[in-house]
């Protein structure tokens, strides 16, 4: 099972990225969110987006840093007073050699994976790409889909930063 906080770190990514490029879209042509996200449809970001690519490079991120390449690493018993690096000096030295090359690390939220743990990753990515796939879904659910993960970064900017204004303004249309 995915750790629950790099779940809310791909979301919050996936969502502040979906989010930027309609605010702009909004803001340059000065239209409504609705005909800012049915525009956002024809750029290659939504391209990009509907074909998986920012879960692809988180993905392909987190095998770049399987343990496993550094396993032989001269840090592996160097001290440090780093907690990150003890942390890390810890799974290299507790975990066997078929551990280590199945074992991979996600800097930004400190969690360790597992190769299990990048197929269910992938399978996120498959249903992502079948949500916002056109001759899956009509432009109505898919517009639903974008909507979603805009609000969803409207409440994590409510709570992180309560004073910045939304220019989707998504939260005040539904409330």
């Amino acid at each position: 099972m995915i750790p629950q906080k790099v779940k809310d770190h791909i979301e919050e990514y996936i969502s502040q990225e979906v989010y930027v490029q309609i605010a702009i879209i909004k803001g340059k042509e000065k239209v409504s969110t609705e005909t800012a996200i049915n525009k956002y449809f024809n750029t290659n970001h939504f391209r990009d987006f509907a074909e998986g690519k920012p879960y692809f490079h988180f993905i392909e991120g987190l095998r770049d840093k399987c343990l496993g390449k550094i396993k032989n690493s001269p840090m592996r018993d160097k001290e440090t007073e780093d907690e990150t690096i003890k942390l890390l000096q810890n799974k290299l030295n507790d975990l066997s050699d078929i551990e280590l090359e199945d074992t991979y690390w996600e800097i930004e939220t400190g969690e360790f994976f597992s190769g299990e743990q990048i197929k269910e990753l992938e399978k996120n990515c498959s249903e992502l790409i079948k949500e916002l796939n056109f001759s899956n879904k009509n432009k109505k659910e898919v517009q639903k889909t974008i909507m979603s993960f805009c609000e969803n970064y409207e409440k994590l900017c409510q709570k992180k930063y309560p004073e910045a204004p939304l220019p989707l303004e998504i939260l005040k249309s539904v409330s």
